[in-house]
């Protein structure tokens, strides 16, 4: 799916999407309150944000710079080290 168009998807159909169409790479928990995953989506790279108090996606962003992977980097290089 093309950035744009997934984009302009409401919540709750980027969320169904997501689930249907996306591969979870990486999870992460901030503050003990959300977890944070990365999908990959036919090629476009989400970050949904997952509220661990009201048990429900709140947001799901596209990951389109450097900075926004830096909380990743070790959990996907593991996974890549283990594949091999």
């Amino acid at each position: 799916m093309e950035l744009n168009l997934f984009n302009r998807l409401p919540l709750n159909e980027k969320t169904s999407y997501m689930w249907d169409k996306g591969v979870c790479h990486a999870s992460r928990i901030v503050e003990d309150r959300y977890i944070l995953c990365i999908f990959e989506l036919d090629g476009l790279f989400v970050e949904a944000i997952y509220s661990s108090r009201n048990k429900r996606v709140n947001a799901i962003v596209p990951i389109v710079s450097i900075p926004e992977w830096e909380g990743y980097v070790d959990q996907v290089l593991t996974n890549l080290l283990k594949l091999n």
